[in-house]
């Protein structure tokens, strides 16, 4: 997290993972950047002592640009060597219900310079920091030299990120995703970075921003009633020991 975090709705908190829904970035209805879920107080319907389940409705009538009823929960559960995140959208409405979304997932690094990001290679991206080009990566293992800011299409169920200079050792995030076909890679770089009011530098070079997505494929409208569901899961390994 951000230590420049704004606690102050509706600004959205710049860390954690915010929920991008009903639809992310500018790909949907909405006129509201990732939608207006993020910006929500959400009621936490079930806790122990290894997890949480939050839910939130809307009744569709506050935005005239999204006037579909839904409901969503996420469950946040801490298991043996992993956490799971699920996010479940049931449309409450009375006729099918168009949606993009994904989990903004913020990771702490040490440096984005020592941050590689393998599993992306040969997959098509829209580039979003170049007007949203269709591109290929060509890399084994993707780096930041500048802004990167990219919807990867199709892409695996494993993605990893590598810190070569992680406190206490090299450090690897594992994210596996099930039910989102995309993954999102995001760092804004200096310029980009060091204007946000709740990111600043030194700041972003501490994060980057690896998220599950239903952004471009396999586009959904949920019929009324029925209930879609996705997940991400989160693992840590520390030069060759998993956490």
């Amino acid at each position: 997290m951000s230590k420049n975090a704004i606690f102050q709705p509706p600004k959205a908190i710049r860390g954690g993972v915010p929920i991008c829904f009903p639809q992310f970035s500018n790909f949907g209805r909405l006129t509201q950047q990732h939608g207006f879920v993020r910006n929500r107080h959400w009621k936490v319907v079930e806790q122990n002592e290894w997890s949480v389940t939050l839910s939130l409705e809307y009744d569709g009538q506050e935005f005239s640009d999204y006037p579909h009823p839904f409901k969503l929960t996420t469950r946040v559960e801490l298991c043996d060597d992993n956490l799971e995140q699920t996010l479940t959208v049931t449309n409450t409405g009375s006729g099918a219900m168009p949606f993009t979304a994904a989990l903004h997932t913020y990771y702490t690094v040490s440096d984005i310079s020592n941050v590689q990001v393998e599993g992306l290679k040969g997959l098509t991206y829209l580039d979003s920091a170049d007007g949203r080009v269709e591109k290929v990566e060509a890399s084994e293992k993707v780096t930041f030299p500048g802004e990167v800011d990219r919807i990867y299409t199709k892409a695996p169920d494993v993605v990893k990120i590598h810190d070569s200079a992680a406190a206490g050792g090299a450090r690897t995030y594992e994210v596996r995703k099930r039910g989102f076909p995309d993954a999102v890679l995001w760092n804004p770089a200096a310029a980009k970075g060091a204007a946000m009011s709740d990111l600043g530098d030194p700041e972003w070079r501490r994060m980057v921003c690896l998220e599950p997505g239903l952004v471009v494929s396999d586009p959904i409208e949920l019929e009324a009633g029925q209930t879609w569901s996705a997940a991400q899961s989160l693992r840590v390994h520390r030069s060759g020991s998993e956490l």
